[in-house]
């Protein structure tokens, strides 16, 4: 047989399937056909729901840290502004400590020259006042040293309160800043994800659309009448086709009529020109030695024509669904 006669015996619709592979490519072809079915995007939907529901839901948690965390801001507020008086009591007392040290020490530089045993001859007194008078600037002097300690333990207690104070401040308002980022880091998350469910079910309403006009075209091509004329090839004895040798296996065989027809050994398709279980065009089922109609024939005798031909001209016949059959 010549590479002419068996260029005839090719379906023209595996010709046309043929002459887009050599322009687009196999590869695309088979990507557009494996693409996401309804299935799969229901699946993602119900992911995608659930997403949304657990960011949905913790929002409101969310919101519940960011407003105490401002509590805690307006109570660290408060405490530091309610040591206020307490610290204008402790400053004013500083003040007045550091005014009698002051004093004293006038008083200390007043007398700086003066010799007390001196005075004291000179005012007609005697001893015991020098030494009463002694004991009384050692006293004022003791005086001095713990009223000196008690002002500066005063004002490191002042800064550690002062400081403490501030840090829970500082600290409430960082706790405010954190929540109210956490918040909008979770609203901006469901945001997201509700646009990914939305574009999702577009997705799926176009995946539907597209799987109802299919199964259209099933009906339509099932409810087709078939031609007059039945097959006439010669139905063995038995009524069982015999295996062909070197063949492809059933399985095979299957996976093209689903591709084709969808299994259907009445499809009719192509305004006509393509009929059977494996759309067999009249002159290539007539090469392969049948007779009369093939959508008429036994689905038996179908799939022993398909197996001959895919053995005899290679899965050519088939361009576009022997590459998912395999």
């Amino acid at each position: 047989m010549g590479a002419a006669d068996r260029i005839s015996f090719i379906p023209m619709r595996a010709r046309l399937a043929i002459a887009a592979a050599a322009l687009v490519g196999i590869a695309v072809v088979s990507l557009a056909l494996a693409g996401p079915g309804v299935d799969q995007a229901r699946s993602r939907i119900r992911v995608l729901e659930q997403r949304v529901i657990a960011a949905t839901q913790a929002i409101p948690a969310a919101r519940l840290a960011e407003q105490d965390a401002d509590r805690r801001l307006s109570a660290a507020r408060d405490r530091l502004a309610k040591i206020q008086p307490e610290l204008d009591r402790r400053a004013g007392a500083q003040r007045a400590g550091q005014l009698v040290l002051a004093g004293r020490i006038r008083d200390i530089y007043r007398s700086v020259d003066q010799d007390p045993l001196l005075a004291v001859l000179l005012s007609g007194g005697d001893l015991s006042a020098l030494a009463a008078g002694q004991a009384d600037q050692e006293r004022l002097a003791r005086e001095d040293v713990s009223l000196v300690e008690h002002l500066r333990d005063d004002r490191r207690q002042v800064a550690r309160l002062v400081a403490a104070r501030t840090r829970d401040r500082d600290e409430a308002a960082a706790a405010v800043r954190d929540a109210a980022a956490h918040r909008a880091r979770v609203v901006t998350l469901r945001d997201q994800r509700t646009g990914a469910l939305r574009q999702a079910r577009r997705e799926l309403t176009r995946l539907q659309a597209r799987e109802d006009r299919a199964d259209a075209r099933a009906a339509r091509r099932n409810a087709a009448p078939i031609a007059q004329g039945a097959s006439n090839s010669g139905t063995p004895a038995n009524g069982t086709w015999p295996p062909v040798q070197g063949g492809p296996s059933k399985a095979v065989l299957d996976k093209i009529a689903q591709c084709e027809s969808g299994g259907n050994p009445r499809s009719i398709g192509g305004g006509g020109s393509f009929r059977g279980k494996y759309q067999f065009m009249t002159s290539t089922w007539e090469a392969m030695g049948g007779h009369g109609d093939p959508a008429a024939a036994s689905e038996s005798e179908q799939d022993y024509r398909a197996a001959l031909l895919f053995e005899r001209e290679g899965a050519g016949q088939w361009p576009v669904c022997a590459a998912f059959a395999n």
